[in-house]
């Protein structure tokens, strides 16, 4: 909780957490949970390109989630419920934002922490779904 406090005080950092929060609220609410996923891991090489601009195949690997029913739940829902789909893009640039401000001073290990958070779960889901990755 500590930990969460301070985070809160970054104003970027609030944003993103913020966001997380809604679109995993949404996401439960069609029984879709971070914590059941297990996405491949992307090599810390790839995420730091992400963090630079790069998108599209070339980073494809990042997109990590595979669950086929979470993906097809999720881009039905980004399809038929406006205020989902708002929630989706706005963490979607919530994220990009602060994982590019976060990338510079963090390390390999750092990135890889990161990688296995809900947050960064619901990127590769939202990520998979808008077509980031493609």
């Amino acid at each position: 909780l500590r930990a969460l406090r301070l985070a809160l005080q970054d104003r970027t950092t609030a944003k993103l957490i913020r966001a997380a929060q809604d679109v995993l609220t949404l996401l439960g609410q069609d029984g879709i949970y971070m914590d059941d996923l297990t996405p491949d891991r992307a090599r810390p090489e790839l995420w730091r390109r992400f963090a630079n601009g790069e998108r599209g195949r070339g980073i494809a690997a990042l997109g990590g989630v595979r669950d086929r029913s979470s993906l097809a739940l999720t881009a039905a829902r980004m399809r038929e419920d406006t205020v989902f789909r708002d929630a989706g893009h706005h963490f979607l640039r919530s994220f990009d934002k602060t994982f590019a401000a976060f990338e510079p001073g963090a390390t390999d290990e750092d990135l890889a922490e990161l990688a296995d958070t809900r947050t960064a779960r619901a990127f590769m889901l939202f990520g998979r779904v808008t077509g980031t990755f493609d």
